[in-house]
């Protein structure tokens, strides 16, 4: 009778532990990391939720791509901060570093655009002066890619998305 008592409280105790190690047998998992930078992760969830959103204003995006801009972010955010930029926000923060990385190298005044554009018009065959200010994005978004490419081989980037 005592040794069934014992065992029966044993068995208890044990149950009990492991109840409180593992959690109830409904428990589920709450969320998982798709993508660590470094010590930085996304969890399932963030991505999720950006994803949704971005694809509600941009139908053709993929999931590679938001998660790719995600890891992104996350890169120049950290470049900005070890930079000592402040602002108040992320997105103000992420810019003022673009501003002086990537932009503050691609000078070119609009009196310049306005006039290249004015002394080749025949060359732009129709297109307007807003082709040309997009032709100076393009030398901007080269540089960006350029320093995204260096920040990610600085860090430890790993995707786990699927």
């Amino acid at each position: 009778m005592r040794k069934t008592i014992l065992l029966s409280a044993l068995t208890l105790l044990i149950f009990h532990t492991l109840a409180l190690f593992c959690g109830s047998p409904q428990a589920g998992l709450i969320d998982r990391v798709c993508a660590f930078v470094d010590n930085d992760a996304i969890t399932l969830g963030e991505f999720q939720e950006v994803y949704t959103q971005t694809k509600a204003k941009v139908p053709s995006i993929t999931k590679e791509e938001v998660l790719t801009t995600m890891i992104n972010r996350i890169l120049l955010k950290r470049a900005a901060l070890a930079m000592k930029i402040s602002g108040t926000d992320e997105d103000q923060i992420i810019a003022e570093y673009i501003d002086l990385k990537v932009r503050s190298y691609v000078i070119i005044k609009e009196e310049e655009i306005e006039g290249f554009y004015n002394e080749n018009k025949k060359e732009f065959a129709g297109a307007g002066i807003g082709d040309v200010r997009a032709e100076t994005e393009k030398e901007v978004n080269a540089r960006l890619a350029a320093l995204l490419l260096e920040l990610r081989k600085q860090a430890y980037v790993r995707i786990q998305l699927e």
